[in-house]
């Protein structure tokens, strides 16, 4: 078993590197990557940067990190199709190896999650009862600015400054042990 087999134990790893979405640049060995990385940076250094724009010959227009001024960068990461590369690092933070004079090389994609998480989109006919069942362990829902829950007059609303907002007829809360409410002022009527 090579060590890369050993490191990960993802039962999918045929698949993987019989189709990979992004690959670094077989120019360039893999056990190599470092010596690569120190020869061309001389007085470079690593920083991050936005991914702006692709042309259409798919080079990345990137903004350093303190900067407000595009400009060109040549990349590690491949990508089978223009689609791929834009759905993978457009609007995306990356990793830079930059120098002054120079363009910037990305190295990387810079993400919170080693990982993407699949997501689920799905519209219900309206008018007709349905039941959707997720058999995880935690449902996780994000949204950048505002998450509404509605049912008749009734709505639970979440927002990006923390602002969390409870609607409803009748509000009924119960618990089976204590129940708190904690803030810094708690106003009742």
């Amino acid at each position: 078993m090579s060590r890369e087999d050993q490191k990960f134990s993802t039962p999918d790893r045929r698949r993987r590197r019989e189709q990979p979405e992004a690959t670094v640049t077989d120019q360039i060995p893999p056990d190599s990557m470092l010596d690569f990385i120190q020869r061309g940076a001389g007085a470079g250094q690593i920083d991050t940067a936005v991914v702006e724009d692709i042309s259409p010959d798919g080079v990345a227009m990137v903004v350093l990190r303190g900067e407000e001024q595009r400009r060109e960068a040549l990349s590690l990461l491949r990508f089978p199709s223009a689609d791929a590369a834009a759905d993978a690092i457009l609007g995306r933070a990356v990793l830079v190896l930059a120098n002054g004079s120079g363009m910037p090389m990305i190295l990387g994609i810079v993400s919170q999650r080693l990982w993407e998480t699949r997501e689920l989109e799905a519209q219900l006919p309206a008018g007709e009862a349905r039941t959707v069942r997720i058999d995880r362990k935690v449902v996780n829902l994000e949204a950048s600015e505002e998450i509404r829950l509605t049912c008749g007059k009734s709505s639970f609303v979440m927002r990006r400054d923390g602002t969390v907002v409870v609607r409803g007829v009748t509000i009924t809360t119960r618990a089976t042990q204590a129940n708190k409410i904690r803030g810094a002022t708690v106003s009742i009527n």
